[in-house]
């Protein structure tokens, strides 16, 4: 047989065999995406019961509470490596970058509402936004023939940067305000969050590229704090809560 029929057989003997995804074990890049339902609680405390504290709240501890919920957006890069073939284990690291912030207003707690006395727990306006993340997930699943697919569930953990921010309007002096006499301030604060994630999903092959669709549920856990305010004899402890529910899609490339 010719040389160049030779090679035309050969290309058509081969190309069945490049057209099937190759081995699954083994190392893999990708992108992701996700959408989430993100719930934050916020809890603030006031506690004047400092021996200091000369107010007319002294001896008393009042709090506040507020929750707000928004949809954020989050993409980043993946690395994992998988082991197993129809029954198969991946180990896979993520960064991420968010999108989207929960906003709330905390209405507030105390004797006299609208003046914002020493010791009350002032109305403010806050929010908390995701900023970025870094995660270590594992994944177990199989193969299942009748679709085509990998089906799996998943856990894992992830360290969860995030802004919050806050305006308020209250008094600093241990007797009432006056008109004018009200401050104005805002503050900021870096949150961190050790969170775990959980869920469930399934990735269909093409070659070497598979596209992975999975529900989670992430647990944030509570940031917290105590901010004191030694000239005025007031501590502040501060609690915020975060959660969600997304709904992620993602392109993998196996090496």
């Amino acid at each position: 047989m010719p040389a160049r029929k030779l090679a035309i057989a050969a290309v058509l003997c081969a190309a069945p065999t490049l057209a099937q995804a190759p081995d699954d074990g083994g190392l893999y890049v990708g992108i992701a995406t996700s959408a989430a339902f993100y719930d934050v609680d916020y809890r603030k405390a006031v506690d004047s019961r400092h021996p200091g504290n000369m107010s007319a709240n002294a001896g008393r501890i009042l709090t506040a509470e507020s929750a707000a919920d928004a949809t954020t957006w989050d993409a980043g890069l993946v690395v994992g490596y998988r082991m197993g073939d129809s029954l198969f284990l991946d180990i896979e690291g993520d960064l991420v970058t968010h999108s989207g912030k929960a906003s709330g207003r905390l209405a507030g707690a105390g004797s006299s509402p609208g003046r914002n006395s020493l010791g009350e727990v002032w109305p403010e306006d806050w929010s908390l936004a995701k900023e970025r993340s870094i995660g270590l997930t594992l994944r177990i699943g199989a193969e299942v023939p009748a679709l085509e697919a990998d089906v799996f569930v998943f856990g894992g953990v992830r360290r969860l940067d995030a802004d919050f921010r806050t305006a308020y309007t209250g008094c600093l002096s241990a007797s009432p305000c006056g008109p004018g006499e009200l401050t104005s301030g805002t503050e900021q604060h870096d949150e961190e969050y050790d969170a775990w994630i959980a869920g469930a999903g399934v990735e269909k092959s093409f070659g070497s590229i598979g596209i992975r669709a999975e529900l989670r549920y992430a647990d944030h856990g509570s940031s917290t704090r105590t901010v004191d305010f030694d000239e005025v004899a007031v501590t502040v402890p501060v609690d915020i809560a975060t959660g969600e529910v997304g709904l992620g899609l993602g392109l993998i490339w196996r090496l």
